[in-house]
């Protein structure tokens, strides 16, 4: 055989082997059906609470997605993502453009939204991001959309928006997990309304009066829900009634100087200590943080139904203390006095479940919920778990990271004291001086040549 004619079956038969492999990879993934996310953010894969949704589906569900011409390919990759992992969902991609009548008759006014149908219901959510669709895939789930109350009477923080220390953000988030949100007053009304799903008190600033004490009582005990987000600040009736209920607020606030917001006073503490079996921190996977915060633990003599004991379900780190008196931070730095600071880990969420089947959580902290910290790693999570927990959701899970997951004055990097004095060292001190020897080594072995 000559030598061209070896190199010609040489290369046809690595040809024929390379094509042989990449068939058999092929047939075995369409077998195994694995997908592996290499991506930062998981953008190829659904997050914890799609999955939990998609799982609570009985029956089919149609979506009708009406997408911008030249981008049915990024819609039909998410619709794609949701009908592989649950076998009852059902696509039909639309473009709005060739079909405006259609649209029209199904109340469709703009692209990028979806008509989903499931068990004899219709609506028309919002479908840009996985996010948004899952957010209306919950809400046809349920009969009627739950209401949230935020009390308002005592300097709370507001849903307004554009205001970095109130909860314009959060608002956004838990209208679009399919909550509507009201304001309620005490002082005005008697009662909590019979369709509150959910009072929030958010940050209050000054004390509640008995009779807004007797009527958040008698809705609890009516098997309401209460989500108390409490600042260092003295409340003594409203901590008076927490305390009934199993939980304590001192006059307080955690500092933990190796674990906080690099370039903070440590007042600004990283949350890494969850329960893992309780729902409102099971499903975490970034901790939290929180801003100003104050110390929740129990007390005896509370009335934690049995079977549901009142209990603490996060805790800062080990090396984080609480500083008697709140009024100490606030006159700088701050170091842990052996004879009157508590050494951490400390609690700062608590949960009560009275006997009547209402539930209670008090976190000591309301910062974390407002435009400032709310995008910041596993806040969002947080807050939307409490309160899907507090209203009975049964889906529960870490959400869609967001790209501005950095947004706000605060940096989202945590490093511990000792780290933070290497890098010091290394970017100020030890990499200046290895450039300047280096300079002047060359400088001195050219002098030498001449």
């Amino acid at each position: 055989m000559s030598r061209p004619l070896l190199h010609w079956t040489s290369f046809l038969l690595s040809m024929a082997a390379v094509l042989a492999v990449a068939v058999a990879v092929q047939s075995f993934s369409e077998v195994g059906r694995h997908q592996y996310d290499l991506t930062l953010r998981g953008r190829l894969s659904l997050s914890e609470y799609s999955t939990s949704v998609l799982g609570q589906l009985k029956g089919p569900l149609q979506v009708d997605f009406y997408y911008r011409r030249g981008e049915r390919m990024r819609a039909r990759d998410l619709l794609d993502l949701l009908a592989t992992k649950s076998s009852h969902v059902h696509y039909e991609l639309i473009d709005i453009d060739r079909n405006p009548l259609r649209a029209k008759q199904n109340g469709v006014r703009r692209f990028d939204r979806a008509v989903l149908l499931y068990d004899g219901r219709e609506l028309v959510a919002p479908a840009a991001t996985e996010e948004a669709l899952v957010g209306g895939i919950a809400q046809i789930l349920e009969q009627r959309r739950p209401v949230l109350y935020f009390m308002n009477d005592h300097g709370e923080r507001t849903t307004r928006v554009g205001h970095d220390d109130q909860l314009g953000r959060a608002a956004q988030f838990l209208r679009g997990e399919g909550y509507d949100l009201l304001p309620l007053s005490l002082l005005q009304n008697p009662s909590v309304p019979v369709d509150a799903a959910a009072v929030v008190i958010a940050g209050p600033e000054t004390d509640y009066a008995e009779r807004e004490i007797a009527s958040l009582e008698s809705y609890l005990r009516g098997g309401g829900s209460v989500l108390v987000l409490a600042d260092p600040t003295e409340l003594p009736h409203l901590e008076s009634w927490i305390a009934s209920h199993g939980l304590e607020l001192a006059d307080d606030v955690v500092v933990d100087q190796s674990n906080r917001v690099y370039g903070s006073d440590g007042t600004n503490v990283l949350v890494p200590i969850f329960r893992e079996r309780h729902p409102v921190s099971a499903a975490l996977n970034a901790p939290a943080i929180l801003g100003r915060a104050r110390s929740v633990r129990t007390v005896s003599g509370g009335r934690g139904a049995a079977g549901a004991p009142v209990q603490i379900v996060a805790r800062t780190s080990p090396e984080s203390f609480v500083a008697l008196g709140a009024g100490r931070t606030k006159r700088g730095p701050v170091e842990r006095d052996p004879d009157t600071d508590r050494p951490g880990p400390v609690g700062v969420i608590g949960v009560s479940s009275p006997d009547a089947g209402g539930r209670l959580v008090v976190i000591g902290d309301a910062d974390f919920a407002s435009d400032n910290y709310v995008t910041l790693l596993g806040n969002k999570d947080l807050l939307v778990n409490v309160l899907g927990w507090l209203t009975e959701r049964e889906a529960v899970g870490a959400r869609v990271r967001s790209e501005s997951a950095g947004l706000g004055p605060l940096s989202p990097v945590f490093v511990s004291q000792r780290l933070s004095q290497m890098i010091f060292w290394l970017a100020v001190v030890v990499q200046p001086a290895v450039i300047l020897f280096l300079g002047i080594g060359v400088v001195l072995r050219r002098r030498r040549r001449r």
